[in-house]
């Protein structure tokens, strides 16, 4: 492995003059939102609900499990950060390290010159609400930056992707100059906590959704009715307890009784669930056209960003589990202008992500971290590409 340790000032002068696009998946959001996790043999939980023996019924109440254990927990507004700060554990370190990092990309493109937009693009698998509550933090110091989620409105605020495609300029108050003010895109491919489907069939956008909040009500009812020592509690609630590798076939049926005992509640839960504007926890990803038309439409807002002359790509915390993300990379990478950084977790990580892409050239791709450090025995040890790794490669350009 090569053993040179990175620069951050030579990080920031690859970044600098170029279209910057970032790509974040879960691994940002860890330790304070829920990663996905299923107590089933060798089965992960899209393919134990994508998979060919689930009845609709069993399916709707995954879907009530899905939201209950996994969706719920990623609203993150003022008042769970004021909890969260209050305890001042490691959860408050995930806020802190969205704070500086987004500090630190304002930074960046406010230095950038005055011969190209000063915008960069954040594309996020992640529907959690961390980026809004961050940028809404930020924007209470009166800095001069401009964030844009792609919704438009006053007392009501619809999603486009039109929205993205903003210059954003500052002049004085006589009009005698005009500069660039920074800009950072949000662009949430999974869909979003705060996203509803309206009855004009567009993406509304809400911190404060009706709908959310009468699924989080109903979601804990339901809750309350999973008896402790079911299958069902076992392996989704609680992964303390031992599963035996048997556990399948009695969790299948176990999930059709609690359909026909909760019937009624569960088809209202489900109504209300189709308009919340994620992806469902499926290969097929889509119940209806609306969220599919928007997610297609942002891919390809990252195809058209990577195919760019003198573009730059940052992954970090991502998987590349979704396949039209994946292509959509792997395609844009014949562009000889395009520079990718990869930044793994670990080395089992880099290794599994770097064999996705082996059938490509992988030139302009590096993966980071890329070196070692020594303990005090003189012992390499691994250096972790997680939040404060990031966010090192800034250096101390931020001033925020």
């Amino acid at each position: 492995m090569n053993q040179r340790v990175i620069d951050p000032t030579q990080f920031i002068d690859d970044l600098q003059g170029k279209n910057i696009n970032f790509l974040i998946g879960a691994g940002a959001s860890a330790g304070l939102v829920r990663t996905l996790n299923i107590s089933l043999p060798n089965e992960s939980f899209e393919d134990f609900y994508s998979s060919d023996d689930i009845t609709p019924e069993q399916r709707t109440v995954l879907d009530f499990i899905w939201f209950q254990l996994w969706i719920k927990d990623t609203l993150v507004d003022e008042e769970k950060m004021k909890e969260v700060k209050e305890k001042g554990d490691n959860k408050s370190d995930v806020i802190k390290n969205y704070y500086e990092f987004v500090n630190n990309l304002a930074s960046l493109l406010d230095a950038e010159g005055y011969d190209k937009p000063k915008r960069a693009n954040i594309f996020t698998t992640n529907y959690d609400s961390l980026f809004e509550l961050v940028f809404d933090e930020i924007s209470k110091k009166n800095r001069l930056i401009y964030f844009n989620d792609g919704s438009r409105g006053f007392f009501n605020r619809y999603i486009s992707t039109e929205n993205f495609n903003l210059n954003v300029s500052h002049s004085a108050v006589t009009d005698n100059f005009q500069r660039s003010i920074p800009t950072i895109n949000l662009l949430k491919i999974h869909g979003s906590i705060t996203w509803t489907k309206s009855k004009e069939d567009k993406i509304k956008v809400s911190m404060n959704s009706d709908t959310f909040n009468s699924l989080v009500e109903l979601g804990n009812e339901l809750s309350n009715r999973i008896d402790e020592h079911s299958s069902i509690y076992k392996v989704f609630f609680d992964h303390d307890q031992d599963v035996d590798n048997n556990i399948r076939e009695k969790l299948l049926n176990e999930l059709l009784e609690f359909y026909k005992a909760n019937q009624d509640e569960i088809e209202n839960f489900i109504l209300k669930y189709h308009n919340l504007q994620v992806v469902n926890p499926t290969k097929e990803k889509f119940r209806e056209t609306v969220f599919q038309q928007n997610y297609y439409q942002m891919i390809r807002m990252l195809s058209f960003e990577l195919e760019k002359k003198n573009s730059v790509l940052i992954v970090f915390g991502f998987s590349f589990a979704d396949e039209h993300i994946r292509e959509i990379v792997k395609r844009s990478i014949i562009n000889p202008s395009l520079k990718v950084f990869v930044i793994c977790y670990d080395a089992s990580t880099r290794e599994k992500i770097s064999s996705m892409f082996q059938d490509v050239p992988t030139d302009n791709i590096e993966y980071l971290p890329y070196s070692f450090e020594k303990n005090q025995d003189g012992q390499d040890l691994e250096i972790h590409g997680n939040f404060d790794y990031l966010n090192f490669l800034f250096g101390d350009i931020s001033n925020g």
